[in-house]
């Protein structure tokens, strides 16, 4: 098991990478605006370039905004509002 020193410093180093976030949210074009709330491990997500870690409040509140879903990860079904 390794001490926090050395995970310190193997996360500066690179090799150990901190969690992904769980939740997502994709920002427009002028960054106020969210276009879609994602799962963090979403592949759409990814490929837009424009999303930043969301808790799970904000992500439920993005919802009840009535900001879209992702299609592919679907975080309305995770987080309990569709099924």
């Amino acid at each position: 098991m390794l001490g926090e020193e050395q995970e310190a410093e193997l996360r500066r180093d690179g090799q150990i990478r901190p969690d992904p976030p769980e939740w997502l949210l994709q920002g427009g074009l002028n960054k106020r605006n969210i276009d879609y709330v994602h799962t963090g491990d979403s592949w759409a997500a990814a490929q837009s370039g424009r999303c930043r870690p969301a808790t799970r409040q904000q992500a439920l509140n993005a919802l009840r905004r009535q900001n879209p879903a992702c299609i592919h990860s679907r975080p309305d079904t995770a987080l309990g509002i569709l099924e």
